[in-house]
């Protein structure tokens, strides 16, 4: 069965005055909590998986407040979701974090939620339109994989990652290239660890190198000047040396 799937990552900031309005209240409490996050980027990648295991890239867009408010943004976002209403959409993560903000965010600015993100009450429901991949490859157990773990392990290079848990730009001095390049690069992550979560599930014909070229392909090809290209394409080469490894020889 043919899948079809929307990318989502998110960038925030903390809100300064929501923080000290809650450390006014409470005045215990040691750590910026969520709700004084605010959503300053989101990045959305289509990816379609057919019963073959061929993948189709389709575009990354990005929604930023550089030049207009949160709720200006969250609605172009929203809107975007609700036409991609027949994609599964997939988060890393985004059921504890993504998820929530954009919910709290919503409730700020009087905006209903596109149908990905909708709260399906009962216990332990998950959205069938929502797969937040952290939690499924955590299952029943306590053990959660950061992104980046996986990247390592599936042999992406250390360059790639090393800044990824750094925040990408303050309140002060708003870094737009550097946070936009940080979150399309989540897309691509994430596309790349649910294309190698489908394989190990039992997707019949779908290999990881070949679908992780296919990927790359698609991303460099749609931002030739991403700060990561030139290592993404020296990863390029390196899965068509895999490919081409495993192919046959003429007798």
């Amino acid at each position: 069965m043919t899948k079809t799937y929307t990318i989502l990552d998110c960038e925030m900031l903390f809100d300064r005055y929501l923080a000290e309005a809650y450390e006014e209240i409470d005045k215990d409490c040691k750590r910026v909590r969520i709700a004084a996050r605010t959503i300053a980027i989101a990045s959305l990648l289509d990816l379609t998986i057919d019963d073959l295991g061929r993948i189709s890239v389709g575009r990354l867009r990005t929604y930023t407040t550089e030049h207009q408010n949160e709720g200006a943004m969250l609605t172009a976002v929203f809107d975007d979701l609700r036409a991609c209403g027949d994609r599964d959409l997939v988060t890393y993560g985004g059921s504890a974090v993504d998820a929530k903000v954009l919910e709290l965010s919503a409730m700020a600015h009087d905006l209903a939620l596109p149908p990905q993100l909708k709260q399906i009450f009962g216990p332990r429901k998950e959205h069938p339109g929502h797969l937040d991949l952290s939690a499924a490859m955590k299952g029943f157990g306590k053990t959660w994989h950061h992104l980046s773990e996986i990247m390592i392990r599936m042999g992406m290079p250390v360059a790639v990652l090393r800044n990824k848990s750094e925040p990408q730009f303050a309140h002060d001095n708003l870094d737009w290239k550097a946070g936009i390049d940080h979150c399309e690069l989540d897309t691509l992550m994430t596309a790349m660890a649910l294309i190698a979560w489908r394989r190990v599930q039992g997707h019949q014909g779908l290999r990881i190198p070949p679908a992780c070229f296919a990927l790359l392909a698609a991303f460099l090809r749609q931002r030739p000047d991403a700060v990561a290209a030139s290592i993404l394409r020296r990863e390029q080469a390196i899965l068509l040396s895999v490919i081409e490894a495993r192919l046959p020889r003429a007798a």
